[in-house]
């Protein structure tokens, strides 16, 4: 029987169980319409024997049904074998959402530098598309970091198996590099000469919402606030491709 990442044995037997329900419920009709041409053609006896036969199979599945779902209700669904006890369930790491702590960083990239050496980099794709300034780009951590952990999920954790393996080299590494590589093209460490000390990510207009808020909370069916000169300005400094270099003839 098949079952996904997201369902446990229990839960796609359920699932499998119902759709049978679903055929043998189909067949009951369809054994009803044939009686009428099955009567010219067999005995009674023959018609009575299959319809009986159809019943009985479908008393089956509803007590197999009956009997899975009592199963699931006693024993919810943690995982493949895994305890329903949340603290023993590690969360799942995430470069974005590290502690601002030493420790913490170098502890992820003392695991994350040796296995890229030893398992990511032997994929020639991988290193064709890593860009050499990659520690510049969290993006580009963030999506090593978890690949990684998949990596041991599907090798060396208690739910190691064929299956996670494959998806592994199937969808999750090939995504990934395909990724990075989208991420930075043509990047290089020369391209990371800005000051140090500045903030690398800002939200455009954050400090300007509110006039945004009201637009949006009490008149959306017109046309939001007008740019003023100096959002322009920033926008134009910045490249808001939002901002129009021109608001001649009120076109935005």
């Amino acid at each position: 029987m098949q079952y996904d990442d997201e369902k446990d044995p229990g839960t796609a037997a359920l699932a499998a169980v119902a759709g049978l329900a679903r055929s043998v419920e189909a067949l009951t009709r369809d054994v009803a319409a044939m009686k009428a041409g099955l009567k010219q053609t067999a005995s009674k006896t023959a018609v009575a024997r299959l319809n009986d036969t159809v019943a009985s199979l479908g008393h089956t599945v509803a007590s197999f049904e009956d009997l899975l779902t009592r199963l699931a209700v006693a024993r919810p669904s943690h995982g493949r074998g895994k305890p329903a006890d949340a603290s023993s369930v590690e969360p799942v790491r995430s470069w974005l959402r590290l502690p601002e702590d030493p420790a913490a960083v170098e502890a992820v990239l003392s695991e994350l530098l040796p296995w890229m050496e030893s398992t990511y980099l032997r994929y020639a794709t991988a290193r064709e598309t890593l860009p050499p300034c990659w520690l510049w780009h969290p993006e580009i951590v963030e999506e090593l970091l978890w690949l990684m952990d998949a990596w041991n999920a599907a090798y060396d954790s208690d739910e190691a198996s064929n299956k996670l393996v494959g998806d592994w080299h199937d969808r999750q590494r090939p995504g990934v590099t395909r990724r990075i590589g989208e991420y930075a093209p043509a990047c290089d460490v020369l391209a990371h000469r800005d000051p140090a000390g500045q903030r690398a990510v800002t939200v455009p207009l954050a400090a300007d919402a509110d006039p945004f808020v009201t637009w949006w909370a009490t008149n959306r069916d017109d046309n939001g606030p007008a740019p003023t000169p100096e959002q322009i300005k920033a926008g134009r400094r910045g490249g808001l491709t939002a901002v129009p270099n021109s608001t001649a003839g009120g076109q935005r």
